[in-house]
């Protein structure tokens, strides 16, 4: 029996929330992977365990509610709160400028939720003194990046968000070059 996938148009405040946690999840378990890739500013191997704290804190503080932004605001919050490291610090920012980007309605669209992230990305930057591509800035950027170009192209959330899981990956994969050459890098996800 086939069964047919649901698409999902728009997200509400409690599945932005369960996505959160579901992606802290997930970076609790490639904590390690992120350890080892730690180099800048120091490789101190710290880099999975200051992201697994921040993400844990923000998911136990974080109340989810109907309200996609009422509820990016507690996690927000909840993420500055129990930031620790550049990491933690920077991905706070991050969505602390998330929450303050998306609009005052219960629900994101693909092209709110897009838009928000790409405007979010500013923020992350402003949390670092001196910004250095090829860490996680760069990251980021190019999966807000990508969101942004995919939002008229795709029909729902989940699409969105695999093609800019596979551009996050490519991006990290060239950070170490990024570092090793001092240059900026900056691809936008092309699509299809």
């Amino acid at each position: 029996m086939i069964t047919e996938i649901q698409q999902i148009k728009e997200i509400d405040g409690r599945q932005l929330y369960y996505a959160f946690r579901a992606g802290a999840q997930r970076v609790s378990e490639h904590r390690k992977l992120l350890n080892d890739i730690n180099v800048f500013p120091v490789a101190d191997a710290d880099t999975g365990t200051n992201l697994v704290v921040a993400l844990r804190y923000m998911t136990e503080a974080a109340k989810p509610a109907i309200d996609a932004k009422k509820t990016a605001v507690a996690l927000a919050d909840a993420a500055l709160t129990g930031a620790r490291g550049n990491s933690g610090i920077i991905f706070a920012q991050f969505l602390y400028g998330f929450s303050n980007e998306i609009p005052e309605n219960e629900t994101l669209n693909i092209c709110s939720f897009a838009e928000s992230m790409k405007q979010a990305v500013r923020y992350a930057y402003e949390a670092i003194a001196n910004p250095v591509e090829g860490t996680i800035l760069t990251v980021i950027t190019d999966w807000a990046d990508c969101l942004y170009t995919m939002r008229n192209r795709v029909d729902d959330v989940v699409s969105l968000l695999s093609e800019a899981h596979n551009r996050a990956l490519e991006s990290l994969a060239a950070t170490t070059g990024q570092l090793a050459s001092g240059g900026l890098c900056h691809h936008a996800c092309q699509g299809p």
